[in-house]
């Protein structure tokens, strides 16, 4: 409370500036400046039609099967799509948010993840919108989940219902940034749950939200856990797309 507080009296005693570069901002810009979002790296096309890395990186442009990346996912982790790669502008703006506490931020990074296309139609099939949930004692830490605030952008920009507490993480588990992929997969096994039954997850499409995707390791475990209470198919879209060898702010 008394951060938020002394925030606020320095946003009026002192000109606005762009949390990635430090100039100011005009008054038409939000937290980041025109140029810092200009400079954000967006996924080069081709993407792959699954996972949306851009195929060039993989070394299978041209082809129009999915890249290595997605060939082992869950079948029924549909598409994942995300707005930037993880490296300068984009990156600078999962930080400010995350560790930070610039939650005014998840409403400009909230827009951008709204506005991407899962393919084919598919934004018709989602029932519903759900954020990627921290543990409690995580929770504790930060004071509030990244994932819910740019879900809610998302689920209200999409028109769809927003699941706030049907997913949950009920293990803490050690920081997924911190370990090499085949140990993301062991450090998430069974962490996620649905606490309460929903009709909207019968059967149904899903969206799940979060700021980064990596390896997809925490991914797939909620997705393992909305499926097995009932969901059809979970898509994922997020802020960010890291790759494992690249610099990253996993949860």
């Amino acid at each position: 409370m008394a951060n938020r507080w002394i925030r606020s009296w320095l946003d009026r005693l002192l000109p606005a500036v762009c949390l990635v570069c430090g100039d100011p901002l005009g008054s038409a810009e939000g937290r980041v400046c025109g140029l810092c979002w200009a400079r954000a790296r967006r996924p080069r096309h081709p993407l792959c039609p699954r996972c949306g890395i851009a195929l060039q990186d993989t070394g299978t442009a041209g082809s129009s099967l999915t890249c290595g990346e997605c060939r082992e996912w869950l079948p029924y982790l549909r598409r994942a799509r995300a707005s930037f790669i993880m490296s300068g502008t984009a990156a600078a703006m999962v930080h400010a948010l995350k560790y930070g506490g610039w939650k005014e931020l998840a409403r400009e990074m909230g827009a951008e993840m709204a506005a991407q296309s899962l393919g084919k139609g598919l934004e018709g099939e989602i029932a519903a919108v759900l954020p990627v949930p921290l543990s409690r004692t995580r929770l504790r830490e930060r004071g509030f989940n990244q994932a819910e605030l740019l879900a809610a952008v998302v689920a209200e920009r999409w028109n769809r219902p927003l699941l706030r507490d049907v997913l949950v993480r009920h293990l803490h588990t050690r920081r997924q940034a911190r370990l090499a992929p085949r140990e993301r997969l062991a450090n998430v096994s069974g962490a996620f749950a649905v606490r309460r039954s929903t009709d909207l997850l019968a059967d149904a499409h899903v969206l799940l939200v979060d700021d980064v995707l990596t390896t997809a390791a925490t991914v797939q475990e909620c997705v393992r856990a909305l499926c097995g209470a009932g969901a059809r198919a979970v898509s994922v879209v997020t802020f960010a797309r890291a790759r494992p060898e690249l610099p990253r702010a996993d949860r």
